[in-house]
């Protein structure tokens, strides 16, 4: 007896369709934020559009409503355009197009775009400088003493996308050192950090950045602990952001979650555990009150020895 006919899969037929993606990847030309996480991208990405937006209604006020309502716009004549012609992938094709050149001209203030790095993201921008509010950011956290994030570990500001070569690492590191090291002398250091990437030599680079800073002002001095300005470079890849901060050692290497989190401690330690000054003043204060006593108690004995000799007499 042969056995039960096999069963028949089930959408055999059916077809596969390809849907293109629609990350967006980081390009040169680029400027915004590049943030670090541990392993929580989307978390970290969700406190970045956060504290992103908040800070940016407070210094450039709210998102214009125009690019809001583009996108429903862009829907909208989606679905009033009729094909014309009587192919119907020909109109397909055309409402596509035209989708597709609406959505290219709206554009919003924070942008989330793939690096292709693992626990990095970057945050495209149309603001002018994201070096100011990144400033504004981390001086307020520094200050208020709240700790903001859990997941975005380090914001960092990117002027400049470029290729990741060291002729055009140097061009535009050029037009930054003209912009923050022309004038007065001041204390520089140069962060240099490089992920998935071989070919770039970290002495080399460093030390013609280095000249370069020297050219524009030649009393500009090194300080690798405590300097005024740090030229920040970070190559992802085939591609490298540049920028320069303010106070960066100082301000725990713009780590949010350090700065919250040192402050908290500190104010926890100050409020419970008392200082030895305290301690020792206490000590001098019960020595004083037993000198003190002792002294009373000779006075009481002394006078009623002569009252015991008065009697006698």
């Amino acid at each position: 007896m042969s056995g039960p006919p096999a069963k028949k899969q089930r959408f055999q037929n059916k077809k596969k369709f390809y849907q293109p993606s629609k990350k967006q990847y980081l390009e040169v030309g680029h400027k915004g934020f590049l943030a670090t996480c541990n392993f929580n991208e989307k978390d970290c990405v969700r406190e970045c559009y956060n504290i992103l937006n908040q800070y940016a209604d407070e210094l450039y006020g709210e998102e214009s409503c125009e690019e809001l309502k583009a996108n429903d716009q862009v829907q909208e004549d989606a679905k009033t355009e009729q094909p014309e012609s009587d192919d119907i992938a020909d109109a397909l094709q055309k409402q596509i197009d035209a989708t597709q050149q609406k959505a290219k001209q709206t554009k919003r203030r924070f942008q989330v775009v793939d690096t292709g790095a693992t626990n990095c993201v970057f945050i495209k921008t149309t603001l002018a400088d994201p070096t100011a509010m990144t400033k504004h950011i981390v001086k307020d956290i520094a200050e208020t003493k709240k700790q903001k994030t859990r997941y975005l570990l380090r914001l960092l500001p990117v002027e400049i996308v470029c290729k990741a070569n060291n002729k055009d690492i140097v061009d535009s590191a050029g037009q930054l050192c003209d912009k923050y090291f022309l004038n007065e002398p001041t204390t520089f250091s140069i962060v240099f950090n490089k992920r998935f990437n071989n070919d770039i030599s970290r002495d080399t680079l460093i030390k013609e950045l280095a000249d370069i800073i020297h050219a524009k002002n030649v009393k500009h001095k090194v300080d690798l602990k405590y300097a005024k300005k740090s030229l920040i470079v970070e190559v992802i890849k085939g591609l490298c952001c540049l920028s320069v901060a303010e106070d960066y050692m100082g301000m725990k290497k713009y780590n949010l979650v350090e700065l919250g989190r040192h402050n908290a401690d500190y104010d926890g330690k100050s409020d419970k555990l008392p200082s030895k000054e305290s301690n020792e003043d206490k000590k001098e204060v019960e020595e004083k009150s037993g000198s003190d006593t002792k002294v009373d108690n000779i006075k009481e004995s002394c006078d009623e020895t002569k009252d015991e000799c008065e009697n006698k007499n």
